[in-house]
């Protein structure tokens, strides 16, 4: 296909949320460089797969499709110089990593605009680029299903006590909502010559995903129960995709929380366990290491499970806000709305309606760090002769057309 012929991407990304951006734009011909550390390739090659030539695993290959590839180690000024090659004579950057990384790298968006001023800056996070949490690390079953309120939507629906599995794949969505956005910025720049910004995140794609929901909390809050409920599995799971460190947890009023620890950095296990209470169990030889944490599993879940359940959410939210390791709360549409991200992103807008003023999510993607004001919808036939007069027709014209029944 070649939609996007002739148009060159830089993509230093890593997982499968902005990934899959890159990944549909090669599908519609452009090319796009994958730039992975020679030392440190995208995790989601291994996630199932292998570095073996044609093994990577099936995420990989569905959200990597097209692209070209190459090693370079953007930790050494020689690494940097040959990425800013590749970004002269580019159309789009395109980046997962988060702002302390991206300066870390020297590829936040002034480094790379020094390089090529017209160039388009795309990246996608987890929270937005805003907020006290905007350089949070997140993943679709955190941000977009839990964090977003599709994992409650889904419970209402289903009249479930337990949070479901993610349905679907965020990740791809919102990547693909992510293409657009940058293709939008691609066009604008055609006819006006300036280059934006683009922010995209999984937060705010689920605000969008979730918009009936947002709407309906508004005018009818749903009043939950939260009882005491069996921890359920999802069907054929397959062995180690639910462990200690990857799981749902229940709360001492009922709500849930998720952890989501990918990868087996110690230190995001050593930083909970102090926030938590249980310096100890960073010591326990069994937990001591990814590996002894995965072996030992249901040792740590059982222990893990009595710790949160001794607490309300609220603690929790408060205790775990700075962690180090990414985890999220089950929230409800209701949450969701006063989500501190959701409002310095601008995910929602607030409208004025007859009925009383009414906050809309704002599609998925930030230009320059802006959503835009959310526009009302329209009354019926609202615009009739406005648009008509734009067509050339008199006053005369529109009368005898509403007369006969041609409009309204």
């Amino acid at each position: 296909m070649d939609i996007l012929q002739g148009i060159k991407v830089v993509d230093v990304t890593a997982w499968a949320f902005v990934p899959s951006a890159g990944g549909v734009m090669a599908h519609w011909g452009a090319d796009v460089i994958k730039v992975e550390s020679p030392t440190a390739p995208d995790p989601m090659r291994t996630l199932g797969g292998s570095l073996e030539p044609g093994l990577s695993s099936p995420t990989f290959r569905h959200y990597s499709r097209g692209k070209r590839s190459i090693a370079i180690d953007l930790s050494r000024p020689e690494g940097q110089g040959l990425l800013y090659k590749l970004v002269k004579e580019a159309d789009v950057f395109l980046t997962s990593y988060l702002g302390p990384t991206r300066r870390k790298l020297k590829i936040d968006v002034d480094d790379i605009r020094a390089v090529n001023p017209d160039i388009i800056y795309a990246r996608g996070s987890g929270h937005g680029p805003k907020g006290p949490d905007c350089d949070r690390p997140g993943y679709d079953a955190l941000s977009w299903w839990y964090r977003g309120g599709l994992g409650q939507s889904a419970m209402d629906l289903i009249g479930e006590t337990w949070p479901p599995t993610m349905i679907g794949h965020g990740d791809g969505m919102s990547g693909m909502a992510f293409a657009g956005g940058i293709c939008a910025a691609l066009l604008h720049r055609a006819r006006t010559g300036e280059a934006k910004v683009v922010d995209a995140s999984l937060l705010g794609t689920a605000v969008w995903f979730n918009g009936l929901a947002v709407l309906q909390a508004q005018r009818n809050p749903v009043q939950r129960s939260h009882p005491k409920a069996e921890r359920k599995l999802p069907p054929g799971a397959p062995p180690g995709m639910i462990t200690a460190t990857r799981s749902i947890y229940q709360t001492q009023d009922g709500r849930f929380l998720n952890l989501l620890f990918l990868g087996d950095d110690d230190r995001d296990f050593v930083d909970l366990a102090q926030r938590i209470g249980r310096p100890e169990l960073a010591a326990d030889e069994r937990f001591a290491g990814g590996a002894a944490r995965n072996r030992n599993s249901a040792a740590l879940l059982e222990i893990l499970e009595e710790v949160f359940a001794s607490r309300p959410l609220a603690h929790w939210r408060e205790v775990l806000a700075t962690a180090r390791g990414a985890w999220a709360p089950v929230q409800t549409p209701e949450e969701l709305i006063a989500d501190p991200q959701t409002a310095a992103n601008g995910f929602l807008g607030e409208v004025a309606y007859p009925d009383g003023p009414l906050k809309v999510p704002a599609p998925p993607i930030l230009f320059d760090e802006d959503a835009g004001e959310a526009p009302r919808a329209p009354d019926f036939a609202e615009h009739t002769d406005a648009i008509l007069s734009e067509l050339g027709c008199t006053e005369a014209q529109v009368a005898e057309y509403r007369q006969a029944g041609v409009v309204a």
